[in-house]
């Protein structure tokens, strides 16, 4: 064999060689990337927790949704179809008016009342009945204590007859609700007990004492209104009375009646002597110019007037004599007493119209509690919501169970 052809199968079987390695390696890459794609295909064990992980690894987030979720849910379901006691709702409607005056209109009669919503007054007797008051008042004639601890019930609903008042006050809080309706001012009453004719009692009563809570406000509102009033009347009255008894002891003093007719009275007899005395000198006077002085009818004449004279000087003494007998003088004192009694009288009337305002504003603040939708006697438990509520609280589980997983989820990534 020649050189030439020596070369030429070297390089043949350097070429074969290249080649087979070649292979070589395009075989071991197919294998890396099918390797990858079956470790990809893996599947995720953080997934739910229902898979089962390899490598001996604990399935935390599956144990955590039994122990979170499945768990409390099947307990729930297990509680409220088997052992949750029935609790009977008794509902009431009622409405706190007063009474106002018809404004509707002009041509309306202002002595007309109308009712109207007292919706302030209605959210006081809400809080009254979610209140320690009205146990206190319910406890006379009522035992409700005994209601809600009776040994039918299951001991998650029943109160405990150990606990304290405050306890029992968030218990009762609980059971019996009483909400308004904002724009017509309605108050729903609502009663929860384990048995009809109990819820129906609790209703009865809360109704009674609101309604006496009503009146009590009505009956110190009308009080708080006419006190001041009452007083203003009784202190003018008194002083009216002050002012007549010192007219009526004036007159008794005075034997006068009316010390202005009297005066009067006098100066019309005064008035009449000064006339009579006036004819008597006109006639002394032709008689001195007749020259007959000496007659008897002059001589009578002369002494009918110093009769008369007398009589004006008396007349003139007892009205502007001394000061403290003189008629000047009982005029001053009875026109300032009659002027105290006048003022005082006024004042008087004044006030009595103010007391007769004041009670018609008392009326018209009056409240008044009517019940329209009276409480009847239920026929069926209304509550536990036996299948609603063991949904809502797997709900609420599946959500908390989920943010928790997510936030563990975050911590775990940021570890790596």
């Amino acid at each position: 064999m020649s050189e030439t052809a020596v070369g030429k199968t070297g390089v043949r079987l350097r070429a074969m060689e290249f080649a087979s390695r070649k292979l070589s390696l395009q075989k071991s890459a197919s294998l890396s990337r099918e390797g990858k794609e079956i470790e990809a295909d893996k599947p995720d064990i953080g997934d739910i927790g229902v898979n089962v992980q390899v490598g001996g690894k604990t399935p935390w987030r599956f144990l955590s949704f039994l122990l979170m979720v499945m768990l409390p849910f099947a307990a729930s379901l297990l509680y409220f179809t088997l052992f949750a006691s029935d609790q009977y709702t008794a509902e009431a409607r009622f409405a706190v008016r007063s009474l106002a005056d018809d404004g509707s209109g002009e041509n309306v009669d202002a002595g007309i009342l109308k009712m109207r919503s007292a919706t302030q007054d209605a959210y006081v007797v809400t809080s009254f009945i979610h209140s320690t008051e009205i146990l206190s008042r319910i406890r006379a004639y009522l035992d409700y204590r005994s209601i809600f601890t009776l040994n039918d019930a299951d001991y998650f609903s029943r109160f405990d007859n150990t606990e304290s008042g405050e306890k029992f006050l968030t218990y009762w809080r609980k059971m019996v609700s009483a909400y308004i309706d904002g724009p017509s001012g309605i108050v729903t009453l609502q009663v929860n007990s384990f048995r009809p004719e109990d819820s129906v009692k609790l209703v009865d009563a809360i109704l009674k004492e609101s309604e006496k809570l009503i009146n009590e406000m009505s009956v110190r509102t009308r009080n708080d209104i006419l006190k001041q009033a009452q007083q203003e009347v009784d202190r003018t009255g008194r002083i009216y009375l002050d002012a007549l008894a010192a007219v009526n002891r004036m007159q008794r003093q005075s034997e006068f009646l009316s010390p202005q007719m009297q005066a009067q009275e006098k100066g019309q007899l005064l008035t009449g002597l000064l006339a009579q005395k006036l004819e008597i000198e006109n006639r002394l006077f032709t008689m001195k110019q007749s020259e007959v002085v000496d007659s008897p009818t002059y001589r009578q004449l002369e002494l009918a007037r110093k009769v008369i004279d007398g009589q004006i000087a008396k007349l003139r003494d007892e009205l502007t004599g001394p000061e403290d007998a003189s008629m000047v003088h009982s005029l001053e004192q009875f026109s300032q007493l009659e002027t105290d009694r006048l003022i005082a009288e006024k004042l008087y009337e004044a006030a009595r119209h103010n007391y007769d305002t004041a009670l018609n504003e008392s009326m018209r603040k009056a409240l008044y509690l009517i019940v329209f939708v009276k409480p009847s006697m239920p026929e069926e438990a209304l509550y536990p919501r036996r299948i609603m509520a063991p949904a809502l609280i797997f709900l609420g589980l599946i959500v908390l169970w989920a943010t928790l997983s997510l936030a563990w989820a975050s911590v775990e990534d940021h570890r790596l």
